[in-house]
Parts: C-alpha cells; structure tokens; sequence
C-alpha cells in the first residue's frame, strides 16, 4: 500500500520583526545606517530597496512552489504608511546612497490617472513594414514602478464609474494581461506574464478605507498590499550615526545563467499546502490569501539584495520579519480607519490647538498662526470659532 502524505497541521507562526535588524548582512547594515542618518525609517527604506531588488530581477524569472509548478510572477505592491508628505524621496535617496545595483537601470516611480493608462507606461503597437502591428516596449527590462502619493487619490479613481484602476492594480500584481484590442482591432494588450511591476501607494492611516474596507477585501485588492512604516516612532530617539558605513554594491551577475525559476525551499512548500488546506477548511482570512506568496516574493528579493539567485532558510525568515511588521502595520491601519469620526476629529483639534498655543507662544500674531496651520486644521479652526469652543487673541 501507497504511504499516505503527513499533512502539516498549521503554518508556522511568523518571527518576530526585530530579528531582522539583528542581521549582520552588510545591505541590511547599510540601509540601518542610512536610515539612522537621515532620521528615516528603516522598514519605508528597507521596502523601497526590496522593490528595487524585484525590479532589478529579469521580468521572465518566476517563483516555483510544489502547489503552483508553473510559477507566479516576482511582482509587489507594498503601502508606505505615514502622514501626507511623511518622505517618500527620503526613503530613495537613502536607498540610493546606501545601495548600488550594479549595471541596472532601475525605473523611477510614475503615476497613471486610471487603469487603462498602466500598459501606455509599458509600451505602445507599431506597424512594421509587414503590416503586421507588434508591441513595442519602452524598456528592454520590461519593468514599471507605479506610485500613488495619497490613498485617497487612488480611492477617488476607483470609485469613478468604469474605472478600471483597482482592477488594473490586481492584473499587475499577479502578472495577467493588461488593456486590450477594441473592435476595430485598435488598442494596446501587454501579455500576460511579459513584465516586472511594483506598486506603491502613500497610506495615512485613517484614510486608508480604499485599501481595506469590505469591497477591497472581497475583491482581493487589500491582500495584494505589504506595509510598511514611514513614520516610526521608534527612531525618534536615536541618535545620528557618527561612524560611516561604506555603501554597498549589489551584483546582479547571479541571473546571467538564464535560470527561468527560484524555486521554493522544503519549508516554504510545507507552508503554502498548511496555508491551502486552512483556507479549504475556513481558517483563513481573505485578507490575508497573498500572505505567503507575498512573503516568497519578499524572500526572493531578499536574495537577490545578497547576490543569489536561489533562496536560502535565512530569506525565509527576514522576509517573515518583514511581514510580521506588516501586519502589525496593517492592524493599526484598521484601527484607525474603524475609529468613529468623532475620535478623528476630536484628535485634529487636538493637535491643532497644541499647534495654537505653541505659535502663540512665540508670539506669533492669531492670523500668522492660522496661515500655517493645514487645510484640516484650519477647517477645524474655523468651526471652534463658529461654536464659540475657540476665541482668536
């Protein structure tokens, strides 16, 4: 008789995030440098430098797991959450100071106003001198970085009617066609699995409905996306390094052997048949259906960030660090989303009136203070006055 497989029970519970600068790995040393001398975080600078590692990865190099043999394509979407303007270039010029991909020509961060704009990025149809209409990449990496600056942008566009933008930013990330042929055969189609992308969208917390309320879980949208803190209150403290750190070179020589698979190692395979067999029994959340593949994706960049081309235990478990950050960033995401609107506004006034006194403080005139406060705060501002809670000096 046939032995009956041994079906692991559970998927193992995710390390904790602080190994993961416990490493001694010199990129990952280097980018906690960086990070301490711009005052930055170094989860927003970390992710910014895994989604150059994956762009960086030939768009036919695919992750092979036992459950999934004809591989899934090495593409992210990751959330830097923080308030507006919380350093999105800070995160880049750190990266690119503390990293160097060697010979790679790493795409810059565009943005698109709607979902059909996303394969114009890529490249445009061309007649040849046959007649015949073929596609014509504008890089021969055929890779694209996406960016949104607000959450709330991206919000406004998907809830626009026919907009295709949420739609399109699932197609990406799970590398299926985009746009398509109309009737008279006009048209731009970007075929399936032919193109590396990556996604970034600026969360701040308490907006970021768009990304985690019922329609985005349903759809699948809200499992695409890892977090990650722009705005981490942890550092706040530490001092400015004093020491250099020497800024570390990344060879990509690792993929010249034309190697179209990273494949899955044992432990990463037990783990996807557990995390299958809970979503069949109903153990898993739906939010959470891209966890491990993310965590795969994460693992390999990982990699490549060390000059490999094949994985090794440790990416495994730094890319699990990555994500138990990510879900620890996530949660307080929902809880600020779920917070009631009054709590939102009484914490703006809050900060608003801190800001107040602090002006006034300095002497500051009533109208000085109120030209520099935020549109929000302002707006708030106005209302105390009108309630008679705000009397200006």
């Amino acid at each position: 008789m046939p032995s009956v497989p041994t079906v692991p029970a559970t998927v193992e519970p995710l390390p904790s995030p602080e190994i993961l600068w416990r490493s001694e790995r010199p990129e990952l040393v280097a980018l906690q440098w960086e990070a301490r001398r711009r005052i930055a975080s170094p989860w927003g600078m970390l992710a910014v430098a895994l989604l150059e590692s994956l762009l960086t990865i030939p768009h036919g190099v695919l992750y092979r797991s036992k459950l999934h043999p004809d591989g899934s394509p090495l593409n992210l979407a990751i959330a830097l959450v923080g308030s507006s303007g919380a350093g999105k270039s800070t995160l880049y010029h750190g990266v690119a100071y503390a990293l160097e991909f060697l010979g790679a020509d790493v795409p810059d961060p565009e943005s698109v106003r709607s979902g059909e704009g996303i394969p114009a990025l890529m490249g445009w149809m061309e007649k040849g001198e046959d007649g015949a209409v073929v596609l014509v990449w504008r890089r021969g990496d055929h890779a694209v970085s996406l960016h949104y600056d607000e959450v709330g942008q991206l919000g406004a566009q998907a809830a626009r009617t026919g907009s295709t933008i949420s739609d399109a930013i699932k197609s990406l990330t799970s590398g299926e066609r985009l746009g398509g042929q109309n009737s008279k055969g006009d048209g731009l189609t970007i075929p399936a699995r032919s193109y590396r992308a990556v996604v970034t969208v600026a969360v701040q917390p308490s907006r970021a409905a768009p990304l985690l309320n019922d329609e985005a879980v349903a759809g699948g949208l809200a499992a695409r996306f890892v977090y990650a803190l722009v705005e981490d209150p942890t550092i706040a403290h530490l001092p400015i390094p004093t020491r250099s750190t020497e800024r570390v070179t990344v060879p990509l020589t690792q993929r010249d052997n034309g190697v179209r698979f990273v494949d899955a190692l044992p432990v990463m395979d037990a783990a996807h048949e557990a995390d299958t067999r809970a979503a069949h029994r109903g153990e898993r959340e739906p939010v959470d259906s891209r966890l491990l593949l993310n965590r795969a994706i994460i693992a390999i960049a990982f990699a490549n960030l060390a000059g490999r081309a094949v994985l090794i235990d440790e990416d495994w478990e730094l890319a699990g660090a990555f994500m138990a950050q990510s879900l620890q960033t996530r949660e307080a995401v929902q809880d600020a989303v779920a917070a009631p609107v009054e709590d939102q506004r009484a914490r703006l006034e809050a900060k608003m009136m801190e800001r107040m006194q602090t002006m006034r403080g300095e002497g500051a005139t009533f109208q000085e203070a109120r030209r520099r406060l935020s549109r929000p705060q302002g707006d708030a501002l106005t209302a105390m006055i009108r309630e008679s809670r705000f009397t200006p000096w």
